[in-house]
């Protein structure tokens, strides 16, 4: 099946985002531009609507022009186009929504239940919301409705408009790719489903008067996150709820935690995952010092807290996180975060808890963090997210074998997803009456906040599909009640992290220097 699609613009150029949006769909097989349609200019867009296809009142150095195979592309709109995308900054009139087989898709910025329109980004600086988001949308006539076909939720970058504007557009070029790739393989389901009706007025352009308390709300907030920094810092610690992983897909039923012995001041220990030898219970973790203000990888006994230090990483070695431990065919893999490495590597035990030797490096083409392995449907797969301008717990990549030993291919969709409310990997994923569940960070209103349960509903080499059934909350018993983002099953217990705040003096010492070193370079010293 060949999908046309056609180009509605407002002129001869694009914005850079815009084009590299084009430049993915085009490089899809089956996938061409039948039709390009500039948009009258005559009409007077609505307000708050003249920024949606840019996002932001764009600089001239944003602009491209159009590329002469797009500029070529007939005017006229052919029989059987399958749908438009629209970058012209007004609503498309009920002719043009029914020209095409699937409409006419946009991209809004804003979640349309806390705000909408443009700038790109600033609004959700202006009001300090915690999450910024872009939407490919399907046109209704209501202009107050939409067919969300595709949306990017990243944590708001709250220091800078500017910054947030630009993960909002690193987001916005991969989801029309994305929902061909699903039309090619017969996924229609997003094109069906029912409209997004906002209630909130579509912002207008800010003014001066916006953009300076603007401006004066950064500088609170900067001055609050350098008082943290030197005076409020995070400790975790690890628990055990004697319950298998699958209570917490009900998480009022969940069991009391068991807190491990408070790690000292200047550490904190995260990430646990776990094995059961002989009906005992070993955890590995990451053990974290603030005086070397780096990871390395312990053992630790429950019954004791008595930890062991584990031979595992690369060398020279680099900072090590997130042990996670898959036991296959009766031999025990760990695939400790080592993102510094720039590796994804498969260890195995060869003296159990404490040596591991290297088994095979994954051959992943791209940095990331929290790497998770895990068997569905005859096939592996590894899930991790992806540091970059989106930040490393919005996006969620995955690769494919059909054996441990690879090959191994990159999903097509890459990033699958982009959701800071659910999207990096936050322990083991585990089948429950023959569904799979995929435990993953929410880092929305703060890093750790809490941990969502998605219920996978499609996973093949060509879509993939989740949606949140359950969230899991903190425990609001104990010192560790200001966080959790690790959910991880050994055995019939599950294990999970805590974080507190508190004064630790080597992280005071280390960032009062590094304020004073910004300060001294801002006066030319």
């Amino acid at each position: 099946m060949t999908i046309q699609f056609g180009i509605l613009v407002e002129g001869p150029r694009l914005l850079r985002w815009q084009l590299h949006c084009l430049q993915r769909l085009l490089a899809l097989t089956d996938v061409r531009a039948a039709a390009l349609v500039i948009q009258g200019s005559g009409h007077r867009a609505q307000p708050g609507e003249s920024a949606h296809a840019g996002g932001a009142q764009g600089s001239a150095d944003e602009y491209v022009a159009l590329p002469a195979e797009m500029a070529a592309l007939p005017s006229a709109i052919p029989p059987g186009l399958d749908f438009i995308l629209s970058f012209a900054p007004e609503r498309s009139e009920d002719e043009l929504l029914q020209s095409a087989r699937w409409g006419v898709w946009r991209h809004e910025f804003g979640d349309w239940t806390h705000s909408r329109g443009g700038p790109a980004g600033f609004w959700e600086v202006y009001g300090g919301h915690p999450e910024s988001a872009v939407l490919l949308g399907r046109e209704t006539r209501d202009p107050s409705s939409i067919v969300v076909l595709r949306a990017g939720f990243v944590r708001t970058l709250a220091q800078s408009p500017a910054r947030n504007r630009a993960q909002l557009l690193a987001c916005a070029p991969h989801f029309a790719a994305q929902v061909c790739m699903d039309l090619r393989n017969g996924v229609t389901d997003c094109l069906t489903s029912a409209p997004l009706r906002s209630t909130v007025p579509a912002r207008r352009a800010p003014t001066l008067m916006h953009r300076a308390l603007c401006a004066i709300r950064i500088l609170g907030r900067m001055a609050g996150e350098g008082y943290r920094a030197l005076f409020s810092h995070t400790q975790w610690n690890v628990g055990i709820v004697e319950q298998p992983i699958t209570a917490f897909l009900s998480p009022e039923r969940r069991a009391p935690v068991r807190w491990m012995v408070s790690p000292q001041g200047s550490q904190f220990r995260a990430d646990p995952f776990g094995v059961v030898r002989d009906g005992h219970l070993t955890i590995l973790l990451e053990d974290f010092s603030y005086i070397t203000n780096r990871g390395t990888i312990s053992a630790m006994e429950p019954a004791t807290g008595a930890t062991v230090p584990v031979r595992i990483g690369p060398q020279p070695a680099v900072h090590l996180s997130y042990p996670y431990l898959i036991e296959v065919q009766d031999r025990l893999y760990c695939i400790p975060e080592a993102h510094e490495a720039r590796e994804v590597v498969l260890y195995e035990v060869t003296r159990f808890p404490d040596r591991w030797a290297r088994v095979a490096a994954f051959p992943i083409d791209t940095v990331i963090v929290d790497a998770t392995l895990f068997q569905h449907e005859n096939r592996w797969w590894i899930a991790g997210s992806e540091p970059g301008t989106k930040g490393a717990s919005s996006e969620l990549h995955l690769w494919f074998a059909p054996a441990l030993e690879g090959p191994w291919e990159a999903h097509p969709a890459n990033p699958v997803k982009i959701d800071v409310r659910s999207a990096r990997p936050a322990g083991t994923p585990f089948h429950h009456n023959g569904l799979l569940y995929r435990p993953a960070q929410d880092c929305s209103k703060t890093y750790g906040g809490r941990v969502a349960i998605n219920q996978v509903t499609v996973l093949s080499p060509t879509a993939f599909r989740e949606v949140v059934i359950s969230t899991v909350e903190p425990y609001d018993s104990g010192a560790y009640r200001e966080g959790i983002h690790t959910l991880s099953c050994a055995g019939d217990v599950t294990l999970i992290d805590g974080k507190r705040t508190l004064f630790v003096p080597e992280e005071f010492r280390r960032n009062a220097r590094h304020f004073l070193r910004q300060a001294l370079r801002g006066v030319g010293l």
